[in-house]
């Protein structure tokens, strides 16, 4: 079995299914999404007791693996810790950030929020780029070595993210 994690469901958001469990893995540059297992699997995977209650537990495996960049030193780093999705957009949704070093705003389409103005999200455009054209220009991000704090993903991945990742879902940076 690959890597698990097991969390306490007084931790897990009640609203949301908690079907998955992010985690950036700074070391790998990655962003490891975990799924809900069976819990059954703890018993095969650790000597507990018999009396021991496993009901109150939810065992996560790893899934996936996706590599990203994330926020560099000083006030570019990301934040450290253990949030909940806060908000999850639509499908290629445009958002408009102005925290970009050489220009005043950008774009980028499709996004998890995380905490304050930290997101999830794929390559940043110039303001010119709309959701229907994006995927026809040149991200202006592609070769950056590190972010203004955010967590950025491929594309593709993104959509993913979107598509499976519920508001409230966990994830540890």
């Amino acid at each position: 079995m690959g890597k698990t994690y097991i969390a306490h469901k007084s931790i897990l958001s009640p609203s949301c299914a908690n079907q998955y469990y992010l985690k950036l893995n700074r070391a790998a540059q990655s962003l490891e999404v975990y799924e809900q297992a069976d819990n059954n699997l703890l018993r095969e995977l650790y000597p507990l007791r018999e009396d021991f209650d496993t009901s109150d537990y939810v065992l996560f495996t790893l899934k996936k693996s996706i590599p990203c960049i994330f926020g560099g030193e000083g006030r570019t780093r990301t934040p450290a810790g253990i949030f909940r999705i806060e908000h999850v957009s639509g499908l290629h949704e445009e958002y408009v950030s102005p925290y970009h070093p050489q220009h005043e705003q950008v774009k980028f389409f499709g996004y998890l929020a995380v905490f304050e103005d930290y997101f999830i999200h794929s390559n940043m455009y110039l303001t010119d780029a709309a959701s229907d054209t994006f995927m026809e220009k040149e991200p202006i991000s592609a070769q950056e070595e590190h972010t203004s704090g955010c967590i950025r993903v491929p594309q593709e991945k993104l959509d993913w993210l979107v598509a499976n990742i519920a508001e409230g879902s966990i994830i540890e940076m």
